[in-house]
């Protein structure tokens, strides 16, 4: 089902930029009205469509009256306010009412709501948290950068079959190359987890293309990048955070040196888009049955319309129907039966 639902009470800046975000996707063809559900308290959210002249796109609002606070763990946020807009929009999805659930709201709380009431897709063991980034030659994707800290080798593998069959689907690339991020490119580099992780993936129907090192991230050739939740979210920050420092050098160093501002702005134009995270809307939590995508807390309005676009686009590519066909022909090896 192409719908999407929005929790307009998640972020810093909610439900102003959320709003913002969705009339923003609507003025640029992103999605209909007819596309877009909306969950958070009902007159404060009608109240911030009717402000952004919204009031009559005939855009469906679904109360959700329990307002989390930022210091409440996801357990306690899911007990003690069942009606809160995280677990209202995930409700929905469950429900059919909505294919893709899009919020800026508590990433552990998200990923609780999403694993427990939609489940794992059939095949994956558990689901992985993927980032798109901007590299030198294109676009990649790193997951998992949260969701499991501490993975064993099937879920390494799993991650890379998710990743192929999302990065397909969204990027339209028929062979997505896969690598995995390791401390060198030599075979026998890593630990036990990323050498066992390793030579599952040469076995798996996937282009596999093996040791990805951290010099090659932004350079090298790999569309999808796979790493343990603890590594992959510490890549994600620091070059969240070298992106930042060396953006205030250069335009600082471009105002000492006297570039003019026409200069400055151009310059602004054509690089800014490949390091802002807004670029693509937020992180994919890959291997729900569903499509969930977790923005940044501080996101703004580019933010939430660019989330609407890629998670109606994995939709139409039927990214979870792919990554279910590939789980069902292999065979990973498994300790438990919910491992």
């Amino acid at each position: 089902m192409s719908k999407v639902v929005l929790d307009a009470l998640g972020g810093d800046h909610a439900p102003q930029e959320v709003v913002a975000g969705l009339a923003m996707a609507l003025e640029r063809k992103f999605a209909r009205p007819d596309q877009v559900l909306l969950t958070g308290p009902r007159d404060r959210v009608l109240q911030e469509l009717a402000a952004r002249g919204l009031g009559a796109a005939g855009i469906e609002v679904h109360d959700a009256p329990d307002v989390l606070s930022g210091d409440e763990s996801p357990t306690d946020a899911m007990r003690k306010k069942p009606k809160n807009s995280i677990a209202v929009g995930i409700g929905l999805v469950k429900q059919g009412l909505g294919g893709a659930f899009i919020s800026a709201g508590s990433t552990g709380t998200v990923v609780a709501a999403a694993t427990l009431g939609l489940g794992c897709l059939e095949g994956i063991r558990r689901p992985a948290i993927g980032a798109i980034i901007h590299g030198e030659k294109h676009p990649f994707l790193v997951l998992d950068v949260g969701a499991n800290p501490m993975p064993k080798a099937h879920h390494l593998a799993q991650y890379a079959l998710m990743g192929s069959a999302y990065y397909r689907g969204t990027f339209d690339v028929a062979e997505p190359n896969v690598g995995i991020l390791n401390i060198g490119s030599e075979e026998l580099k890593g630990n036990p987890l990323v050498r066992e992780a390793r030579a599952m993936m040469k076995q798996l129907p996937i282009r596999f293309t093996g040791n990805v090192e951290g010099v090659e991230v932004f350079s090298g050739d790999c569309h999808v990048i796979v790493a343990d939740g603890f590594t992959g979210n510490v890549l994600l920050k620091v070059s969240e955070g070298v992106a930042e420092y060396l953006l205030r050098q250069m335009f600082g160093l471009m105002k000492q040196a006297g570039v003019d501002g026409a200069a400055m702005q151009k310059v602004q134009k054509g690089i800014l888009p490949r390091v802002d995270f807004s670029e693509y809307g937020g992180a994919l939590l890959l291997g729900v049955d569903g499509v969930v995508t977790i923005c940044h807390g501080r996101s703004r309005a580019p933010a939430f319309a660019n989330a609407i676009r890629f998670a109606l686009r994995a939709l139409d590519a039927e990214v979870n129907r792919h990554i279910v066909q590939v789980a069902r022909t292999v065979a990973l090896p498994s300790a438990e039966p919910n491992a």
